[in-house]
């Protein structure tokens, strides 16, 4: 009988829905509101790429295969 019961009570699982109220926390601002972008996204989008070209191994490196 306590099989039963513990077998029971495992399968009782709380509802995971989201709440009905919205949220109600503030707005994150953009990545590129700062004063080293002044709010100009392609500047930032820019930097990105740049960046990531310093993190890419193969140009770093000297492999890169030119097209």
């Amino acid at each position: 009988m306590a099989a039963i019961l513990l077998a029971l009570a495992g399968c009782h699982e709380p509802p995971q829905d989201a709440s009905a109220k919205p949220y109600a926390g503030k707005e994150d601002a953009k990545a590129y509101a700062g004063d080293m972008f002044n709010g100009d996204k392609n500047k930032y989008e820019k930097a990105l790429s740049t960046r990531a070209q310093y993190q890419n191994e193969y140009l770093r490196t000297g492999d890169a295969k030119v097209k």
